[in-house]
């Protein structure tokens, strides 16, 4: 790898896997993360050790698991009585090895509860919580989850003439005790005047700004989308036709045998009920925030082809976790594990010499990112059980990471509900604290739809699980070990 590579880390949010040109979708458009996939390295079997915003961030940040690095829930979620969503004191986060790099942050935080990128030496923007710029300034909408007074988005709509866009055609579900957040409407005005837009002209601005300096610049580029609301203007808006938009495999979903706190979280959203049509229309916005998150990916990376910085960059496609959208019955993320949220798109472009379409299927962690940028940096990757340098598996020296499972974690979205995973290529095993647990052939029955956890049949692959996990979570000093060593033979 050539000295001093630019890194460019672009993190979507919420984006399930499956549903991108590059893994195998071929009704949703992402001709350019398509292309960026051509040009590096696409890999199947990367995870984020959460599947929750603001603690899966700060797993990239610090390249730690959420109970190791402190933030286990959501800020917006810290209210009395609860410990603000900061990491640990004292916790080395990424921005503090990388001396020699101009820093960049832009786009969404949702990592430090009490502390804004600036805190940790980034230039570029401040948006505190989860700070969703459209909260609070477009008209109608009623999803609150604003940057608070700093939001630079809606200076820049200001000042580029563009009219305030109203929010229409809101769906919020069927459940009327839950009327916070929309899980479709339509934008008005002009793509130019979205939020991906205007990423995009920031990342271009900052991107060039550093290069006048003539040092390496690491830039890290958070998208809002496509988490719900998936709200978008026209042409996204009607650019894929409802109807045409195959029923989800997983979609007959029963919950027969499963914890049913699944149950409720479908219910709680409104969409447990919901008739496929309904369905349909909920992804094909969807697909259409994809496409246009696609748009403003595709003008910032021909902007590095054509200002000479592509080639000597390290970029990085990746999200902070799925979505289950329609799949399983659910929608977004919460209190459950399937591969539709723990599991991630990544794609990673290598600086120099391209390797044209290369797959990997080894076990990658979102937080592997944190020890990739420090080596890619020529820093010293500091001592780390839980995070490890991906630059062997770019460069091509070293195809194996050594791991045959992944291990995650979850502990309050909605409410309290402690839950730990255990993956292999083959099978895997749920501990869900307050409910019976999940086990699940993947060989067989992909979709995860039948519960194994008490068929004779897989007793011992289910002890072998359990036995990997227990490990695991003592070598994490996972707060629930003790209490899982002590009831998981009656499983």
């Amino acid at each position: 790898m050539e000295a001093n590579p630019n890194i460019i880390y672009i993190m979507v949010d919420q984006q399930r896997f499956d549903m991108l040109g590059a893994y195998g979708n071929r009704i949703v458009k992402t001709p350019n993360i398509d292309k960026l996939r051509d040009d590096g390295i696409l890999f199947t079997n990367a995870f984020t050790p959460t599947a929750l915003c603001g603690p899966a961030r700060t797993s990239l940040f610090t390249g730690r698991v959420p109970t190791s690095h402190g933030v286990v829930r959501n800020a917006e979620d810290n209210k009395v009585n609860k410990t603000k969503a900061d990491p640990a004191p004292g916790i080395p986060v990424l921005s503090g090895f990388l001396k020699d790099y101009e820093k960049i942050y832009l786009g969404k935080w949702h990592i430090a509860e009490t502390k804004l990128p600036r805190d940790y030496g980034f230039k570029g923007h401040n948006f505190s919580h989860y700070g969703f710029p459209g909260s609070g300034f477009y008209k109608n909408l009623v999803f609150d989850q604003g940057p608070g007074e700093e939001n630079e988005y809606r200076d820049w709509i200001l000042k580029k003439g563009f009219d305030v866009p109203v929010v229409s055609e809101q769906f919020f579900g069927n459940n009327p005790n839950l009327r916070v957040q929309e899980l479709r409407a339509k934008l008005s005005g002009p793509e130019e005047a979205s939020i991906p837009a205007y990423l995009a002209e920031e990342a271009i601005t900052h991107t060039s700004k550093a290069a006048d300096k003539n040092k390496p610049f690491f830039l890290w580029l958070n998208l809002w989308g496509p988490h719900t609301p998936c709200m978008v203007p026209e042409p996204y808006y009607s650019m894929y036709d409802p109807p045409g938009i195959p029923v989800d495999p997983a979609f007959e979903e029963c919950f027969s045998n499963k914890p049913v706190h699944h149950k409720h979280v479908s219910q709680m959203w409104g969409v447990f009920e919901l008739p496929w049509e309904e369905w349909q229309k909920i992804i094909a916005r969807y697909f259409g925030y994809i496409s246009l998150i696609d748009k403003s990916i595709g003008q910032y990376i021909d902007y590095l082809k054509t200002s000479g910085l592509y080639d000597n960059s390290l970029i990085v496609f990746t999200a902070d976790h799925g979505d289950a959208m329609g799949s399983n019955r659910l929608i977004e993320k919460g209190e459950f594990m399937y591969d539709t949220s723990y599991r991630i798109p990544m794609i990673i472009k290598q600086p120099g010499s391209r390797r044209g379409e290369a797959v990997c299927s080894e076990f990658v962690y979102l937080h592997d990112l944190f020890a990739t940028a420090i080596d890619a940096a020529g820093e010293k990757v500091p001592p780390l059980d839980q995070a490890k340098s991906m630059l062997p598996i770019i460069e091509g020296t070293n195809s194996s990471t050594g791991r045959e499972y992944v291990y995650a974690q979850f502990t309050a979205h909605f409410t309290d509900f402690n839950q730990r995973m255990i993956r292999t290529k083959s099978h895997k095993f749920i501990f869900n604290g307050p409910a019976i647990g999940e086990l699940y052939d993947l060989i067989s029955d992909p979709l995860e739809l039948v519960n194994r956890i008490d068929d004779p049949h897989y007793s011992g692959v289910k002890r072998e699980l359990i036995s990997l996990l227990a490990a695991e979570m003592k070598k994490l000093n996972d707060p629930l070990s003790g209490w899982f060593n002590r009831i998981k033979d009656v499983y």
